[in-house]
């Protein structure tokens, strides 16, 4: 007696050993992590320079270009949102532009700048990110990314505070 699909075990094998590594990829780089006890962040405060700590749970993480005026528009754009802004300066020149309560002007390394421009994907300037606080560790924050595939896949989540 012959066998009907002597190929059909070798398809289904191959397709589960894709399906696997694309699970595998999506469930680990469709969250960017920032670790505050990791990740350096420094703020200003009247006694100087000092280390950032997070006291919300969640923030609107902000890189912009210093040296751009009409920026300065964008970032009091989104203090109008009620949420704490991080402001990263992509070029770190450290002016505190806003005196507000809930901005924070934040220096960072540049390794740590590289890895956030990898982990958001950033192409123009200036750009927000709402990160949120973990519930089983504190000093960690997440965000959903919500951009190319991961826009199709995340269509059910809601990155954007309206």
């Amino acid at each position: 007696m012959k066998k009907c699909c002597p190929k059909l075990p070798i398809a289904f094998i191959i397709v589960f050993i894709v399906s696997a590594f694309i699970y595998y990829q999506y469930s680990f780089t469709s969250l960017l992590k920032i670790d505050f006890t990791q990740d350096s962040f420094y703020s200003y405060t009247q006694e100087g320079v000092s280390l950032f700590v997070p006291e919300s749970k969640r923030y609107n993480l902000c890189i912009y270009n210093g040296f751009l005026k009409e920026q300065e528009a964008f970032l009091q754009r989104q203090l109008g949102n009620g949420i704490p802004l991080l402001a990263i300066d992509f070029y770190q020149q450290g002016q505190n532009i806003f005196k507000e309560k809930n901005f924070n002007l934040i220096r960072i390394s540049s390794s740590l700048m590289l890895k956030l421009i990898h982990g958001f994907n950033l192409k123009t300037l200036p750009q927000c990110f709402i990160i949120k606080q973990d519930i089983k560790n504190p000093m960690q924050y997440t965000h959903l990314k919500d951009f190319g595939f991961y826009k199709v896949i995340n269509f059910k989540t809601d990155n954007k505070e309206k």
